[in-house]
């Protein structure tokens, strides 16, 4: 991740620039930082426009593709269906799908002004129309909530909700 931050003083008033680095993440995490400060003989103008310098010098000297904010990807590939539930009242569901690496849009249809099945063959129908692919012959099964998804749409006065799969327990079984 890349960013410049403000320095300021106890006035509020700005008195330098650090720009900064973050690459990797946990234990391979490295930091890259520098303080610009401004001065009589440095401008605010100058003291911005040398940390900007310094932050593309030493993305380029990392390798790092130049103004991009995160070296994690935008988008992936292909396209995913998700069901999304909020985790807080008054609790919304809809099925969703990620935007993809070419920037197309995502796709969301909520869950209750349709039923859960036609919600989700609705996103199907969506998705088809957008990477103008042929829609299936029979539409899928939508696929259960998982459990606190299922508690939640339940709280929200969802009908016609299939039952999340029962999972093993990891007990063991008493004898």
């Amino acid at each position: 991740m890349r960013r410049i931050v403000i320095l300021r003083n106890q006035e509020k008033e700005v008195v330098g620039y650090r720009p900064m680095i973050q690459q990797g993440t946990k234990e391979q995490r490295r930091d890259y930082y520098q303080t610009f400060r401004i001065t009589s003989e440095v401008s605010q103008a100058e003291a911005l426009h040398a940390a900007k310098e310094w932050r593309d010098t030493v993305e380029w000297r990392l390798g790092i593709d130049p103004a991009r904010h995160t070296s994690a990807r935008n988008g992936k590939p292909i396209t995913c269906i998700s069901l999304i539930v909020s985790q807080k009242p008054p609790y919304r569901a809809y099925w969703s799908t990620n935007q993809t690496a070419d920037g197309a849009a995502k796709i969301r249809v909520s869950i209750g002004t349709r039923t859960y099945q036609e919600a989700y063959e609705e996103t199907i129908v969506r998705l088809a129309q957008r990477e103008g692919m042929a829609l299936p012959e029979k539409m899928p099964e939508a696929p259960p909530p998982r459990r606190d998804q299922y508690k939640r749409m339940l709280k929200s006065g969802l009908v016609s909700i299939p039952a999340p799969k029962t999972t093993s327990s990891r007990r063991k079984a008493k004898v």
